[in-house]
């Protein structure tokens, strides 16, 4: 857990500053001729982080800024670095301010960086890996399709016809999520109107909305500016959860919409379990969700797909609103079309 290890005050017109407790023991530093100058900080301070601290240190002393906070690396006794998060403020013409050693938070934020950048990896491994059946799926379809002219029901031609352009769809999908991962190409920014966006979500969770007899409604919703594919993606992933933690009764998911600014604010309500708020923001990282009653836990990957797709087209997703009774409302945001 990350911990404060102390204050620094530097009063004015003697020159000194006092720290506490003091960090030499801590970082190697022999401190008994006086605190280290700007051009001492080389001997202790990652040089990577040296100008930063530099910058950051004259302009608080220099009066351009009033206050500062500033994360550097330093050497410890032991040879290794450790992260400390340094913040000051500048009070007429004393300096006072905290220091705490943040290497706990810093490690935790690494392995984040990392397990994410295995997602990527694995979503364009596995999406990669998919192409080809898909390609075939539509392939042997249209061919169906073509030998049995009008030799077979209607019914049966429609469910071919069907099948087709649904692995079609998934073609499509599935190169544009091999692009994000990868970051071999940026998401393509024009006019989606999002009632169409769910138009085309509904169709292609209708079979799984029939069986869990759900309602799914939607009011006037906005045009937005966004990649239509990968916000496809973002309300197939909510409606998808809204179902699979619908609590044993009918589903009703109901979207709507309102304007801030230059976003638009989108709602998708369920009337499902809920989400305890203390969850309200683990449920966004890779790998984790909420454990359900039998014990079982999902891969801990469609919220997270949905924040990293929406942070990408300059939006934002959060949870608005959740309890065990009345179920969850979570509020998208992104730009409005101009």
């Amino acid at each position: 857990m990350e911990s404060v290890l102390g204050t620094w005050d530097a009063a004015d017109g003697d020159g000194a500053i006092v720290i506490e407790p003091a960090p030499g023991p801590l970082l190697g530093v022999d401190f008994s001729r006086g605190l280290p100058g700007l051009d001492d900080l080389a001997t202790f301070v990652h040089p990577d982080d040296l100008a930063g601290l530099r910058r950051a240190v004259l302009d608080l002393l220099g009066g351009r800024s009033k206050a500062m906070i500033v994360e550097f690396r330093v050497r410890h006794a032991d040879g290794n670095w450790i992260w400390i998060e340094a913040s000051g403020r500048l009070k007429g013409k004393n300096l006072s301010g905290v220091w705490a050693d943040i290497s706990v938070r810093m490690a935790s934020l690494a392995r984040k960086d990392e397990a994410v950048s295995r997602v990527h990896q694995f979503a364009a491994a596995a999406s990669h890996d998919l192409i080809g059946p898909l390609r075939h799926i539509a392939m042997y379809g249209d061919l169906l399709l073509e030998d049995f002219g009008t030799g077979t029901t209607q019914e049966k031609r429609q469910m071919l016809v069907t099948m087709a352009e649904k692995a079609r769809q998934l073609q499509v999908l599935t190169k544009r999520l091999i692009a994000f991962s990868t970051g071999t190409a940026a998401p393509e920014f024009r006019a989606v109107p999002l009632d169409e966006t769910l138009r085309d979500v509904s169709q292609m969770l209708a079979d799984p909305l029939e069986q869990s007899k759900a309602k799914l409604s939607w009011g006037d919703l906005p045009t937005v500016t966004g990649d239509p594919v990968l916000i496809e993606k973002v309300f197939a992933n909510l409606i998808a959860n809204a179902l699979e933690w619908a609590g044993g009764h009918s589903p009703e998911i109901q979207i709507s919409a309102s304007t801030s600014g230059s976003n638009a604010i989108i709602l998708v309500a369920d009337n499902g379990t809920g989400i305890d708020p203390r969850y309200a923001t683990r449920i966004f990282d890779a790998f984790w969700s909420v454990p359900k009653q039998n014990g079982e836990k999902g891969a801990g990957l469609g919220l997270s797909v949905c924040k990293s797709i929406l942070h990408a087209l300059e939006g934002d997703i959060r949870l608005r609103r959740s309890s065990r009774e009345d179920g969850s409302v979570f509020e998208i945001t992104l730009p409005l079309n101009r």
